[in-house]
């Protein structure tokens, strides 16, 4: 499970929802997508990343152990035999090339984490009625009425696009 996985799940959700409705995804045609339909996406697909995060964050949890011994599994070359031109260990730059993973791993999951709270925070901020629209399609991944979703989507788009406005705004170096 990764990022990639989660996103190919997205567009497999989400051609399934739209089949048989005017909004349906095909590859092969020219249909415009309007401006609302466009965002209306776009914050799905942010929303969908996000739910899942979780998921991806426990995974990599699970499977955090197995990576970091992974990162002590080395073998030096033997280029030749000659003891006047050996290969230099350098078990220094070893060492701390893997600090340096096991700080970017852990670092990736904190990342995921906060996605996942991102996610709920908004969900927080929603009616009832949408909020387990968007847990039970999003998070839970279960089919649910596109134009239904759709519409919750559009209602909350401004409370939405002031959430992953704020997020944008502070991921930005400030010069």
């Amino acid at each position: 499970m990764n990022q990639t996985t989660i996103s190919e799940d997205f567009g497999e959700q989400l051609a399934l929802i739209t089949a048989d409705t005017p909004y349906a995804i095909e590859s092969d045609s020219d249909t415009f997508v309007s401006e609302l339909e466009q965002k209306v996406r776009k914050y799905m697909y942010s929303l969908w990343m996000d739910a899942q995060a979780n998921k991806l964050a426990n995974y990599l949890e699970k499977r955090q152990a197995a990576h970091f011994a992974q990162l002590y599994e080395f073998s030096y070359g033997v280029s030749m035999y000659d003891s006047d031109q050996s290969i230099s260990s350098r078990s220094d730059i070893l060492a701390f090339m893997i600090i340096d993973e096991k700080a970017s791993y852990k670092k990736r999951l904190e990342r995921i984490r906060l996605q996942y709270k991102r996610f709920r925070e908004i969900c927080e901020l929603l009616s009832v009625e949408d909020k387990e629209l968007f847990i039970r399609y999003f998070e839970q991944s279960q089919k649910v009425d596109y134009e239904t979703l759709r519409n919750a989507v559009i209602r909350n788009l401004t409370t939405i696009n002031v959430r992953y406005s704020r997020d944008e705004q502070t991921a930005i170096p400030k010069k």
